[in-house]
């Protein structure tokens, strides 16, 4: 060893000795964000913001912090249950689809878009819900709304039961309309869109 040559740290990837932070950004959303297995065949939307790309990826690892998750964690909690309705025990599946606060918001989405019973009854299926498009465009516009949809749902149990903020099911469709629209509408390279038929027409946008 020559005592006189001063160690050195090198950045592998890119291909470049050379750190750098976008590199870095593409390399933790390539590892975060692909498909696998075990999970849904896609977890990219381009319409949405990268948070609630993420937030799908954890809703479909089940890495939520449910009550159910943190009890399997070890976590020292009085209950279980719902902290909504009390009516089941608090899964990923119940706190964002089957209680009754959930639902009655997604029961709102769906007629709102003039869909009909709801198909799902796990995350998987919700975050892969086509709403039968009949194009790519318009199956990323649906899937946009349904992953705003379950993100808000999320946040606002949060706020629920963090800060007791109440928010019912036409408070919820309300923020749905306003946020996916904001959403959408910033990203959607390929077709225009306007609030009025956003609001009154939304099928239109599946054709």
């Amino acid at each position: 060893m020559n005592p006189q040559v001063r160690d050195l740290w090198k950045w592998k990837a890119g291909g470049s000795e050379k750190f750098s932070t976008k590199v870095l950004t593409t390399l933790i959303n390539s590892r975060l964000l692909t498909p696998s297995s075990d999970c849904s065949e896609t977890l990219c939307n381009k319409l949405v913001p990268k948070k609630i790309e993420v937030f799908v990826w954890r809703a479909n690892k089940k890495r939520l912090p449910v009550l159910l998750e943190l009890d399997k964690r070890g976590i020292d909690l009085h209950s279980v249950r719902c902290p909504l309705c009390d009516d089941d025990i608090e899964t990923v599946n119940h706190s964002l689809i089957l209680c009754k606060h959930a639902f009655d918001v997604w029961c709102k989405v769906f007629d709102w878009w003039g869909r009909g019973g709801i198909p799902f009854v796990n995350v998987e299926d919700m975050f892969m819900e086509s709403g039968q498009a009949n194009t790519s465009v318009g199956k990323s516009i649906w899937q946009a709304v349904i992953w705003s949809t379950s993100y808000l749902i999320w946040k606002n149990r949060n706020q629920k039961v963090f800060s007791n903020k109440s928010w019912t099911a036409p408070m919820a469709l309300n923020e749905i309309q306003i946020k996916s629209y904001e959403w959408v509408a910033k990203r959607c390279k390929t077709k225009s869109l306007d609030w009025h038929s956003w609001l009154h027409n939304p099928q239109g946008f599946l054709s």
